[in-house]
């Protein structure tokens, strides 16, 4: 496997003494290339600590995280509203090509690719207040996509949709990871989500069973 992500050992522990508190403990695994995984496991299992070591936006207290064949952007969906409320929708898209060096007119052009690749480009113009929530997460696929990641990490995506439009961001970021040939992990609660994966790793008190 053309590995992107390996975890070896990892344990992320917040406090100290007696009041530490274990989010993950002996997790082992790695993601490659083309690899589309369901997290799954209850409230305050560790899901969203795993995600957030794997997408470098947290650091391990023990064991080691790698990214020996990530050569380009880890692209990240958020749970909750992740879009900046003063810029359109177009300009949320361009966002991060723009903070990584890329000219504004460029990266406007490809964010407007994003948006209708994914049918999405009839909002360019719209603010995050004038979008439904999935209208909102759809745009935070298509920010992932004009990025061209080789990870996506997705912690509860469809928490605030109805079922209908859950399956809907589930199959385009499933659809965003194809194209890009990225590695893909979802947390998620829901089976019917997870059943859109074909791997399925639990967590269960920390511990990943993958």
């Amino acid at each position: 496997m053309n590995e992107l992500v390996t975890c070896r050992d990892v344990a992320r522990t917040y406090g100290r003494g007696v009041g530490a508190v274990v989010a993950v403990h002996g997790v082992t695994c790695a993601l490659g290339a083309g690899d589309q995984v369901a997290i799954t496991g209850p409230s305050g299992s560790g899901k969203t600590t795993l995600l957030h070591l794997l997408a470098r936006l947290d650091s391990p207290t023990s064991g080691t995280i790698t990214w020996p064949g990530l050569d380009g952007r880890i692209g990240v969906v958020f749970q909750g509203p992740s879009l900046v409320p003063s810029l359109d929708v177009v300009e949320n898209v361009a966002l991060p090509l723009v903070i990584a060096g890329l000219r504004e007119p460029e990266a406007r052009q490809q964010a407007l690719i994003a948006l209708a690749t994914i049918d999405l480009a009839d909002l360019a113009e719209s603010l995050p207040e004038e979008l439904s929530g999935g209208q909102a997460q759809r745009v935070a696929v298509a920010r992932v996509l004009a990025s061209s990641p080789r990870l996506i990490i997705a912690d509860e995506p469809t928490a605030q949709l109805d079922s209908a439009m859950a399956i809907r961001v589930i199959d385009l970021l499933v659809g965003v990871a194809t194209r890009l040939n990225a590695a893909l992990a979802i947390a998620t609660h829901d089976p019917e989500v997870a059943a859109r994966l074909p791997e399925n790793w639990t967590m269960r008190d920390g511990a990943l069973a993958c």
